[in-house]
């Protein structure tokens, strides 16, 4: 059965731009509009759709559920915000809301194998994409049973660390500057991963920070690929399904296409009007078609319920 949005929106032109919006972001999904005038003209026409995204000024959320099923009531999102930073219909914001409500975006089980390995890189603030990470690390929870994060970034970018860990003087892990040193060095035994782990609040295990600020982007590539071979093949060697979820944020493009290579899901954290830089743009372009398993995501929507 086709999942359906209906749009109730007189203004045609946007109604054209918020559909063809939904169809990259809810591919799966139909968007359609439909008339106040029709619904209001014929009292027994029934609204069917999963959603229906309407203008509060042209009608009622009241109007709208006496269309519809009482046992089959649709998610109704309103297409005018009046809360910053939110403007006004705004075509981006309101697909991003209709993709996290449908419980779309999130990373996906592996179907060949126990390990999905997932890499998000990021064009936006750290507070955006951090509200982003969290919200993925929360719904992959449900799917995996142990997820390890590495952040490959400069110390400036680095997520700040969660508050319980000062306040229940949580022991830490040796960092992973001395983990790359011994990667480096030859020979390193993948069972001895955990060791440079430390647990998160979040319902993941992350890599110690670095002693000094450069000394993940100063790393050579081939150490932090055998740094992903060998905790992917740590996580192999568990029973239950494992995530490793790699942050890239702050890194050159020519990192970004070797680590590609590397992991199979793909996400592209981009700030709105991104079509400004159209170097970004192209270089972005470059990444998807070069990865089969890319999610491009304008703008994160976790940000509006950021923890």
């Amino acid at each position: 059965m086709t999942r359906t949005i209906a749009i109730i929106d007189a203004d045609i032109l946007f109604t054209s731009l918020l559909i063809s919006r939904l169809k990259k972001h809810v591919p799966d999904f139909l968007a359609f509009p439909v008339s106040k005038e029709i619904l209001f003209a014929h009292r027994e026409l029934m609204l069917d759709s999963d959603f229906v995204l309407y203008n509060q000024r042209e009608i009622s959320e009241n109007e709208i559920l006496s269309h519809c099923d009482p046992e089959r009531t649709p998610i109704l999102v309103p297409l005018l915000k009046t809360t910053k930073p939110f403007p006004p219909k705004d075509v981006l914001m309101i697909a991003h809301e209709v993709e996290s409500l449908a419980g779309l975006g999130r990373i996906p089980v592996s179907p060949d194998s126990s390990v999905q390995t997932c890499l998000t890189l990021s064009f936006i603030s750290p507070k955006e994409r951090e509200a982003h990470v969290l919200k993925q690390i929360e719904r992959a929870r449900s799917d995996f049973a142990h997820i390890i994060r590495l952040d490959l970034m400069p110390g400036i970018l680095m997520p700040l660390d969660p508050p319980s860990w000062e306040e229940n003087n949580v022991q830490r892990c040796g960092g992973i500057s001395l983990l790359l040193q011994k990667l480096k060095t030859g020979r390193f035994p993948y069972l001895e991963i955990p060791s440079y782990l430390e647990p998160d609040p979040y319902g993941d295990m992350r890599f110690g920070r670095p002693d000094h600020s450069d000394d993940i982007v100063t790393c050579h590539s081939r150490t932090i690929v055998t740094l992903i071979s060998k905790t992917i093949r740590y996580l192999s060697s568990l029973s239950e399904p494992s995530l490793l979820y790699v942050v890239g944020d702050g890194l050159s493009f020519v990192r970004m296409r070797t680590l590609c290579r590397n992991l199979s899901h793909l996400e592209i954290l981009t700030p709105l009007h991104i079509e400004k830089d159209y170097m970004l743009c192209n270089e972005i372009d470059l990444l998807q078609k070069e990865h089969v398993g890319t999610t491009h995501i304008d703008y994160p929507y976790s940000i509006s319920r950021a923890v």
